[in-house]
């Protein structure tokens, strides 16, 4: 088969193997190497950290570790910003990279990301980005599938040049997660060029693992990539440091939710809040459900001095966060309520912070109009 045909083939498969629509990226849902068809939702911001090192040593081998070996390591950031619906920017930067460049011991990856089609169980994303150490033009397809526990991830990726070696090239990625608990999850892919240098397969395995009522996600992983910029994943570059494996760790930091985090200049004094939070609720209160990572009635009328109370019946922290600042929880972890009263007529739309995907809408009414209806 021509290696044009084989990626038209690779590109129908792939499309046909895509996450719900996540709109936070959880590494619960994706594998070490393979970012997936995650996009963040409007102005939200996402950091994630990678971190992989390797032994140099006689035995090159993470047991050299207590001898004589030396821990040399290669971590990749990965700062993205949402900016409309369902676009993304951000830019990757890994220091020590696999692709050697003379004049340049860094690598910078800006990129652009849109995701045109996300459904309930398989989305579809594109990404364009400039890898600086290989001085390429580097783009992805990427598209996943959600089945059951099981998590199908699968990309093409094209670059201009290749490793910095002069030649355009086409790699091809596949992966496999399987959720074992809702905070627990083995993850695997393999990416390899078909068209381009001919270098060894890259691959990873990783222990992934949702921080219970926070929004963050860890995860240990093992591979011999030296790091998770498109063209670092898809060839086993731990080979130019003369080692054979990578080990290493990733942490997601989202600041979804702004809101949230300028309480941290907000002049009310805890005793205030407390007081204002504690207020005796009216005799009216609305009670909304949150189940299986939505708000069960996601649209609320309600008649102004209605009381709304949230609460969680999911095993992960939620929060209640308005879009227009008004108001925003903490994380409401499970069993536990939040309640807003609201005064004033107008549609107040309102979705969770780690999960961005969950939203919702109160449309408050003046007294004396219809009873509260969903």
């Amino acid at each position: 088969m021509q290696i044009g045909q084989m990626g038209a083939v690779v590109l129908l498969a792939a499309t046909m193997l895509v996450p719900d629509d996540m709109s936070a990226q959880p590494l619960t849902y994706r594998t070490p190497n393979i970012q997936g068809t995650w996009v963040t939702s409007p102005w939200n911001l996402n950091f994630a950290f990678n971190h992989r090192f390797r032994i140099v040593g006689n035995d090159a081998d993470i047991t050299d570790i207590v001898d004589e070996g030396i821990v040399d390591n290669a971590p990749t950031f990965n700062l993205a910003l949402g900016l409309w619906s369902p676009f993304m920017a951000g830019v990757q930067y890994g220091s020590n990279p696999a692709i050697r460049n003379e004049n340049s011991s860094n690598e910078w990856f800006p990129y652009l990301k849109v995701a045109p089609w996300r459904y309930p169980g398989w989305s579809v994303s594109f990404l364009g980005g400039y890898n600086s150490q290989a001085e390429s033009v580097d783009g992805e397809v990427g598209a996943q599938l959600s089945w059951g526990r099981f998590e199908f991830l699968g990309a093409v990726r094209g670059f201009s040049d290749a490793l910095k070696s002069g030649e355009a090239g086409l790699a091809l990625a596949g992966g496999l997660g399987f959720r074992l608990t809702n905070f627990l999850s083995l993850a695997g892919d393999y990416s390899r060029f078909a068209a381009g240098p001919d270098t060894t397969g890259a691959w990873s395995a990783g222990l992934q693992m949702a921080i219970p009522f926070t929004p963050h996600t860890f995860s240990l992983q093992v591979s011999n990539s030296a790091g998770t910029t498109p063209q670092e994943a898809s060839f086993g570059g731990i080979e130019a440091f003369g080692g054979d494996l990578t080990w290493g760790f990733e942490f997601t930091v989202p600041f979804s939710g702004f809101a949230r985090w300028n309480r941290i200049f907000d002049p009310v004094t805890d005793d205030d809040r407390k007081r204002t939070e504690a207020a005796p609720e009216p005799q009216r209160v609305v009670e909304i459900e949150i189940r299986q990572f939505r708000f069960e009635t996601d649209t609320v009328r309600v008649t102004a001095g209605t009381t709304v109370r949230w609460v969680n019946r999911d095993p992960l922290a939620h929060t209640s966060t308005a879009e227009n600042g008004e108001w925003g929880s903490p994380l409401i972890g499970p069993g536990e309520t939040f309640t807003v009263r609201f005064d004033e007529d107008g549609t107040y739309p309102y979705y969770c912070t780690p999960h961005p995907f969950m939203r919702g809408a109160i449309i408050v009414e003046p007294r004396g109009t219809s009873q509260n209806r969903s």
